[in-house]
């Protein structure tokens, strides 16, 4: 096997309609002919992500929901997971419906009848009503926490919700303060009808602190008996940060949040112009320095 590379699906290997254009698919079919397993990590749901991953025709695994779980990219069973313990769930999401949000609780749906719980009587954001429908994703509504109970806060992979930025980030702050090392909470730049990057709807989103995409990334390559030495990264939002920290080759992309950059040893073009077909080649072309190679 020539390596593994992980590639993040919106904002990368999705163009700006949320698709997999037909120079990215072929990146990926070059990929796999040259020994190399690819990884889709992204921070949707298998079921949100069961489209692109049959685009590409994937039938190896996959890091969803954040890098909280590692499916089978066919059949979306979970292979491997980290839930947020039942307790804090509660905690959390009583702190979103205190201040008028309906909190998401992303549930395993390998071990529930539904992906989502939707908690409280605020109104959701139009980019949430878009994003559903446009999965078709099984959710339940409750009015209270005290209702959610009664569906359970077990299985529940991340705490979330989406609202403007300048609401979000103040938020983000707080529960960062408050729930210190029991929970990583960060809030970005929400996938919306009109755009896939910028957007000022942002999503929160909470999930064990101990859950990344690399934390399931060295998982998928501890099952394999992998080194890290050959794993390859490329991204371009906050949830992209830990793996292309600590990949041996990390490629951000030309839309990538600034605070990715200074963590890439190379920068694609943008993903509304096939970046990740481009640095494909590069890479397949021999043309990419591993960090190593160019002494550092």
């Amino acid at each position: 096997m020539a390596g593994l590379i992980a590639v993040d699906l919106d904002g990368t290997l999705l163009d700006g309609r949320g698709r997999v254009s037909e120079g990215n698919r072929r990146a990926v079919d070059r990929l796999r002919e040259a020994g190399w397993l690819l990884v889709p990590a992204t921070g949707r749901s298998w079921r949100e992500s069961r489209r692109t991953l049959e685009a590409i025709g994937h039938e190896g695994v996959a890091v969803t929901a954040g890098g909280s779980v590692m499916s089978d990219a066919r059949t979306g069973e979970t292979i491997e997971r980290i839930a947020l313990e039942a307790p804090l769930v509660g905690e959390l999401a009583s702190v979103l419906v205190e201040q008028g949000l309906v909190a998401h609780l992303l549930r395993d749906h390998h071990a529930c009848d539904h992906d989502y719980c939707m908690v409280g009587t605020g109104r959701l954001d139009p980019a949430t009503t878009w994003w559903l429908d446009q999965h078709a994703v099984p959710v339940r509504h409750v009015a209270s926490i005290e209702a959610s109970h009664a569906v359970g806060h077990e299985h529940v992979l991340r705490v979330g919700a989406i609202d403007r930025a300048d609401r979000l980030a103040p938020l983000c702050e707080q529960m960062r303060a408050r729930f210190g090392d029991r929970a990583s909470v960060q809030a970005w730049s929400a996938v919306t009808a009109e755009q896939a990057t910028g957007s000022v709807t942002h999503l929160l989103e909470i999930y064990a602190p101990e859950s990344d995409k690399w934390t399931m990334l060295k998982r998928v390559c501890a099952a394999r008996g992998m080194g890290h030495d050959r794993v390859v990264a490329v991204g371009d939002g906050l949830n992209d940060l830990q793996m292309l920290r600590e990949a041996a080759l990390s490629i951000a992309m030309g839309n990538a949040d600034p605070r990715l950059l200074e963590h890439a040893d190379h920068v694609a073009p943008h993903h509304a112009q096939d970046g990740f077909a481009h640095a494909v080649d590069m890479l397949l072309a021999g043309d990419l320095a591993w960090p190593a190679e160019a002494g550092r």
